[in-house]
């Protein structure tokens, strides 16, 4: 029988697709139960992790998928898999970064919607859903520049936020499409913060890509309806 091995706050918590303070947040509310070492560390067991993702709503193999859910009916602008897509694509720069969340909101009938991030549980992307942009999102989509922001000041992407944001906007055909908000634990270094402006350029392709392929096949679409008629 393989014993697998405890993981760490940092491992936890990227498996379980949500930040270090939610993580810890759920331990407060006795949802989870380290043990601890001979220091005093944190370690969880995948076992009961994946019980309590089970429990709050599975993903892939019984980890929490951090999907935004559908606040009304799905329309035919391919949110979903624009936000499937983002997701896969913002995790790396959340690793590489070492942050707590990355995500992105993107103008949508004239407004900037959350549409989706990672370390963002269940709970927190219907909360971004149903609200209004924070302010450093609005400013960066607004100035096109960057936007150093404090989380612990804003509460902002959770309550417990804490550490340092960036918002960058996204650059689509010749106007801006959106903002990435990025939430890391340590002051961002320069080299990071080139980082995330490289990766926004990429998101912003990702995105205006992924909305052409929608555009194309909602063309198909009519074409072999009327081929039918």
């Amino acid at each position: 029988m393989t014993i697998e091995r405890r993981l760490t706050v940092s491992e936890a918590s990227r498996a379980l697709g949500m930040s270090r303070t939610t993580l810890l947040a759920a331990e407060d509310a006795g949802l989870l139960t380290p043990l601890r070492t001979p220091g005093g560390h944190r370690r969880y067991d995948p076992a009961e992790l994946r019980r309590y993702a089970d429990r709050a709503g599975a993903g892939q193999a019984g980890w929490v998928d951090a999907a935004v859910p559908e606040p009304r009916p799905p329309d035919e602008s391919g949110t979903a898999d624009i936000a499937a897509a983002v997701r896969a694509a913002v995790r790396p720069l959340v690793q590489v970064l070492d942050a707590d969340t990355a995500g992105l909101y993107l103008l949508h009938d004239g407004e900037l919607r959350f549409t989706a991030g990672f370390g963002v549980p269940r709970w927190l992307a219907e909360r971004l859903t149903s609200g209004p942009p924070p302010a450093p999102v609005v400013q960066a989509f607004r100035t096109r520049r960057p936007c150093l922001f404090d989380p612990a000041a804003i509460r902002f992407p959770e309550p417990r936020a804490v550490g340092q944001g960036l918002t960058v906007a996204l650059q689509g055909d010749g106007s801006a499409v959106g903002a990435m908000f990025v939430v890391t634990r340590h002051d961002l270094l320069p080299g990071e913060l080139r980082v995330v402006d490289a990766f926004r350029d990429v998101l912003a392709m990702l995105v205006e890509d992924q909305r052409r392929i929608v555009d194309l096949e909602h063309r198909l679409a009519r074409i072999a309806a009327i081929i039918e008629l």
